[in-house]
């Protein structure tokens, strides 16, 4: 039997985490929960999650880039820098325009999509399907 694939999602929302748990669970998906990076980085080590939901700001307005580029570089995080991560943000409903953050400028590494919240189901579970493809 195929075990379902798991899904990491890292967001400090509470609201948010409840809202999209019953989403990936209806797709079969394998749903495990972090609020903050440090506790995303024990949960990566010790779920091996096959997909990263990440929120872009948490405690501080980069947490998000600088776990994502902790994940997609460092040796720490060898094992899992092909690791697909989706960064899911608030800041175009917040700001009414997306964050723009040129991580290459600044020599950072950023994620493989993006999805704005509030997140639509069928556009949050079909991006999930192209990097589970893989």
């Amino acid at each position: 039997m195929n075990k379902s694939p798991k899904i990491l999602v890292i967001d400090d929302d509470p609201d948010f985490r409840a809202a999209v748990t019953p989403i990936l669970k209806s797709a079969l998906y394998d749903v495990v929960m972090a609020s903050n990076p440090q506790e995303a980085k024990e949960k990566i080590f010790a779920e091996r999650p096959d997909l990263i939901l990440l929120d872009i700001m948490m405690d501080s307005l980069f947490d998000g880039f600088s776990l994502c580029h902790a994940i997609k570089t460092s040796a720490e995080f060898a094992d899992y820098k092909d690791t697909p991560i989706i960064f899911v943000s608030a800041v175009k409903e917040i700001a009414g325009s997306r964050f723009q953050f040129k991580g290459d400028e600044e020599g950072m590494v950023g994620p493989d999509d993006y999805i704005d919240k509030p997140v639509k189901p069928d556009d949050l579970l079909a991006r999930i399907a192209k990097f589970l493809k893989k």
